[in-house]
């Protein structure tokens, strides 16, 4: 078994993704020595039925995975069925359903390395200060694994639509319009959020009607979709085969129904639709790339063998890597080789690329020659779009350098752990031990090239303000490191300020600064607790994955009560943490769009994967269809 970095799930050995949190997992073990989770008490384990991938980004493209998974396991795992305990009671009376096993979701086995960390003299209390801890380097992307479909049974880990433990909502790329995109009876459904005025989007979404609706339902992070800006395209999965390598993609004008869509490729393994809806670059499971042209309706290969790549300029040029080495930059003029042997895209803003080259990390600014950076490197903390880098070089132990843009300087010794970072200030928060032996560590903080020592004990991670000019970090943890108290320092210029106590007995798990909210937990056991907002407690019992702050509205929505065998909780909503109005009893998987409507299953049943679709928008909810399956995330 291995524990999820980001909220200590126990999952099989292989397992790509968190089925809790939605973290990656394939990259759990880091370039830095790898810090023990928490030993704290964990739920039923559960399979949440939605996922959420992660999107492209046109000004700061996400890296993709650096090697393309060329197979998955075939091997399936046990079936276990399901828990046969009666459905709750709903407000709405429920119809009883025969028992059936429910297919278990298949995910790919691998060994996982572990490394375990010296013994400290306080154990738990040195697990939850490196608790928070992440990975060297820029997260990488979501791949859509070939033959992501397998006997039935599902190859990728199920991802739930909250990736984080508090997400944040804010605007929809679509023009402001706002709109459900679900799936029901196998198909993918579109609605204007008006009851019974739903359109089917697929034609077949299982082609030969050998994909169970579990399986797509466990694997709704490959089924996502992307609305055009204008809202008025939409791109979508159809006529999926269970022996398909990756997707086949199709569009259709949504004010036009009743022509038939247009299909962009099939087994598509990668790919990303710009904001206008007009191109569609993408990798195929050959490891060909393309780029497909929707007014057109045309598609050119780019290369073949390719590695990964990202988008520049909402598509007009893209960075890619070779399976053999060499980085390219392609437009429509063709493709321009501007180095081989690199091992790593690191990076990609609008006119500067960083990647990795035998151990060496470089820049290539616009049409300027290369760049490097740095010698030997062990892996990049993290980049900036103004151009500065921090990183890690072996030198007798692992040691931090920044980059200013023209030169590098080493600022610390022994680094230890990342913990935060934040844009506004150029400023990051890490670890670093006292010597190369010692295991005993501090928290430091560096903004830009300046080193601040934090004057605290046992730091069990922390957050930046958006502002950047404020960190808080939660220190002084209890002997059984589940709690400390919560400080806030100050951030001007290259300094710190001291330590200002904020609040006591703070929860190190679920800590998000956003929109001049600081939210955190006290008396947090099995995933649930206290939920406090700037001081002020908003409610109890609340159950950590369901949090969603809609900063349009400055609404926070959560659950309380929650059943993990039946997935199903109390839909609350608070605005800027004051007294907390009940929506919903029974409610299962909550999703809460950009101006603070929420969709939400009820009546639902994990047997069955069905249930009746409720879109809130302050008053009484609304039925919106029956018989619905899982609401899909959009692009």
């Amino acid at each position: 078994m291995i524990k999820c970095p980001k909220c200590g799930k126990e999952l099989p050995d292989g397992t790509k993704f968190c089925s809790k949190c939605g973290a990656p997992l394939s990259d759990v073990k880091p370039e830095e020595p790898k810090k023990e989770e928490p030993k704290k008490e964990e739920p039923k384990k559960e399979e949440p039925k939605k996922a959420e991938p992660k999107k492209a980004d046109t000004k700061k493209e996400e890296p993709k995975k650096e090697e393309p998974k060329k197979e998955e396991p075939k091997k399936e795992e046990p079936k276990k069925e399901e828990p046969k305990k009666e459905e709750a009671k709903k407000e709405e009376p429920k119809k009883e359903e025969p028992k059936k096993e429910e297919p278990k979701k298949e995910e790919p086995k691998k060994e996982e390395p572990k490394k375990e960390e010296p013994k400290k003299e306080e154990p738990k209390k040195e697990e939850a200060k490196k608790e928070e801890a992440k990975k060297d380097g820029e997260e990488d992307g979501e791949k859509i694994p070939k033959k992501w479909i397998t006997y039935g049974a599902i190859a990728a880990a199920v991802v739930v639509f909250l990736i984080l433990l508090i997400a944040l909502c804010s605007g929809s790329k679509s023009s402001g319009k706002h709109y459900a995109i679900y799936l029901k009876d196998k198909e993918i459904m579109y609605s204007n959020l008006k009851p019974k005025a739903a359109k089917q989007v697929t034609t077949k979404l299982s082609k030969e009607g050998d994909i169970s609706t579990d399986t797509l339902v466990g694997a709704a992070s490959y089924l996502r979709c992307t609305l055009s800006k204008d809202g008025k395209t939409i791109f979508f999965p159809d006529r999926l085969e269970a022996s398909d390598d990756g997707i086949t993609l199709y569009f259709r004008n949504l004010s036009k129904m009743k022509k038939d869509p247009v299909k962009v490729d099939s087994s598509m393994e990668d790919y990303y639709v710009n904001e206008t809806g007009t191109l569609v670059t993408y990798t195929k499971s050959s490891d060909d790339l393309y780029q497909y042209n929707v007014k057109k309706e045309e598609k050119e290969k780019i290369a073949s063998e390719v590695a990964d790549f990202r988008i520049i300029d909402d598509g007009a040029k893209v960075v890619y890597r070779k399976n053999t080495g060499e980085l390219y930059l392609w437009t429509k003029k063709g493709s321009e080789k501007l180095d081989s042997d690199i091992s790593k895209i690191q990076a990609v803003y609008d006119k500067t690329i960083y990647y990795v080259k035998d151990g060496s990390l470089f820049k290539k600014v616009g049409t300027k020659d290369k760049e490097k950076i740095a010698s030997e490197i062990s892996s990049v903390i993290r980049t900036f779009e103004t151009g500065e880098v921090y990183y890690i070089k072996n030198d007798g132990g692992k040691m931090l350098y920044f980059y200013n843009g023209k030169d590098s300087e080493k600022i610390a010794e022994y680094y230890a752990g990342y913990v935060t970072s934040s844009t506004k200030a150029t400023a990051v928060a890490f670890y670093a031990n006292e010597s190369e032996s010692s295991s005993k560590s501090k928290l430091y903080v560096a903004i830009k090239k300046n080193v601040n020592e934090v004057d605290l004990e046992d730091v069990a991670g922390g957050s930046f303000a958006s502002d950047g000019k404020s960190l808080y970090v939660i220190a002084d943890l209890n002997k059984d490191g589940t709690a400390g108290d919560l400080y806030r320092i100050s951030v001007s210029g290259s300094k710190i300020g001291k330590p200002e106590k904020y609040d006591t007995d703070v929860t190190g798990r679920g800590l998000t600064i956003t929109d001049g909210k600081v939210l955190y937990f006290k008396d947090y056991k099995k995933n649930a607790g206290d939920l406090y907002c700037n001081k002020k407690k908003v409610d109890s019992d609340v159950y950590a994955y369901s949090i969603n702050y809609c900063k349009d509205t400055k609404q926070i929505f959560y659950m309380t009560d929650y059943n993990s065998d039946k997935e199903i909780g109390t839909l609350k909503v608070s605005k800027n943490g004051g007294k907390a109005k009940k929506i919903q009893d029974d409610v299962y998987d909550p999703v809460v769009l950009p101006n603070g409507y929420v969709l939400y299953l009820y009546d639902y049943s994990t047997k069955y994967s069905k249930g009746d679709l409720y879109l809130y928008k302050g008053g009484k909810p609304v039925k919106l269809d029956e018989e619905v399956s899982v609401v899909l995330s959009v692009n």
